[in-house]
């Protein structure tokens, strides 16, 4: 098993190599396979990144478990298992020793101690791996200690409004009276998650005696509107309500609040490419339909370092990874046999087709089976 031990050992060398990019991301075969598979379902090109993976390709070997749920998978269990192992190795733990993000992500596997879950996420926020990070440090909120400090650097920290939010709220609600200085450095700088925080504590919690926890904060005129706009964020994304189409009201403060930052290049990526001379209105009209990404997305999307994910999004597998499971779940379509022509009788589809029909036409596309290989 010499060529194992040639993998292993490139995988090794690899291993304190940066994810931007990793080796073997600009090799001609892997562009060409990724390409396929970008387009469309071809079992060959998975089989050509295998192929690159176990000749010691370290973008092909992290993206191939990625690629793999792309595709319907194979039609026997021997074929499954052949393309999840590399010399009896599994894929999954090559890719882990290959590159730091690998290990970092492990496919979005929870860790059994809370303090590793917590310093996966941040690690992954330093590497630019936003999405990935925010589902690691979803469920890491989920299981913090009561006793957990905050995360050093955490009110500056790239990760979800909401879950900022989320966390700040666990802490306050639970007597930590040294956070409140985080919520006031948020509303000092008018950040949508002081907003939805304020809005919990204003609507939903007073400590004992019955006074206000929030009583010694500052804040100024605009709490008239962005108290509101608290209401509105966190209804949508920690309820995912009302149902679409949003008000213009939600769609306009998320455009406002959110569009801006990492959690939203997804939309932002994909507009710029596939409807580049409506790219506002094809934002406007996806928030409107879908409010965000979903967090789902992460899972789907390959570590930047083996594919830029401004390619990644301009692309057809792309928009179905944006947007396919979305629109089914958002728009309740699971039910419906046929789900393209349940959508474009949807209401909240006609109205995002009335803002954009570029994006009206892609969202099309995504509920669509994705082409086969040529």
């Amino acid at each position: 098993m010499a060529w194992l031990r040639l993998v292993l050992l490139t995988l090794l060398l690899a291993t304190q190599a940066s994810a931007n990019p990793l080796p073997g991301s600009t090799d001609p075969a892997f562009d060409a396979a990724l390409t396929q598979l970008l387009h469309s379902d071809d079992p060959a090109a998975l089989a050509t990144l295998h192929d690159l993976a176990a000749a010691g390709n370290v973008a092909a070997l992290v993206t191939l478990p990625t690629a793999t749920g792309w595709l319907p998978p194979a039609p026997t269990y021997a074929d499954r298992q052949a393309l999840r192992q590399l010399g009896g190795a599994w894929v999954t733990d090559l890719a882990r020793t290959a590159a730091k993000p690998a290990d970092l992500w492990r496919e979005g596997a929870i860790s059994p101690d809370s303090r590793d879950q917590l310093d996966r996420a941040l690690w992954l926020y330093e590497l630019g791996e936003t999405a990935k990070a925010d589902a690691l440090l979803a469920v890491w909120q989920t299981i913090m200690p009561a006793a957990s400090p905050l995360p050093e650097g955490f009110p500056d920290l790239a990760a979800a409004p909401v879950l900022k939010a989320m966390v700040m709220i666990d802490h306050l609600t639970r007597g930590n009276r040294k956070s409140l200085s985080v919520l006031q450095y948020w509303l000092d700088l008018d950040r949508i998650e002081g907003w939805m925080v304020l809005a919990e504590l204003t609507d939903h919690y007073t400590v004992t005696g019955g006074q206000p926890m929030i009583a010694s904060l500052k804040v100024g005129a605009n709490i008239k509107t962005r108290l509101p706009d608290g209401r509105r964020a966190k209804r949508l994304l920690w309820d995912e309500e009302p149902p679409p189409p949003l008000p213009a009201e939600t769609t306009a403060l998320i455009l406002r609040d959110l569009m801006p930052l990492p959690q939203f290049d997804p939309v932002r990526q994909y507009c710029a490419a596939t409807c580049a001379s409506t790219a506002p209105t094809c934002a406007a009209a996806f928030v409107s339909l879908l409010g965000a990404p979903r967090r789902y997305v992460a899972s789907a999307t390959p570590l930047q370092g083996a594919v830029d994910p401004a390619r990644f999004f301009a692309s057809p597998r792309g928009e179905q990874v944006l947007m396919a499971a979305a629109l089914r779940n958002r728009l309740g379509l699971n039910t419906s046999a046929d789900v393209p022509a349940a959508l474009t009788a949807h209401p909240a589809y006609q109205a995002a087709a009335a803002q954009d029909a570029c994006f009206a036409a892609g969202a099309l596309r995504a509920v669509q089976p994705f082409p086969a290989a040529p």
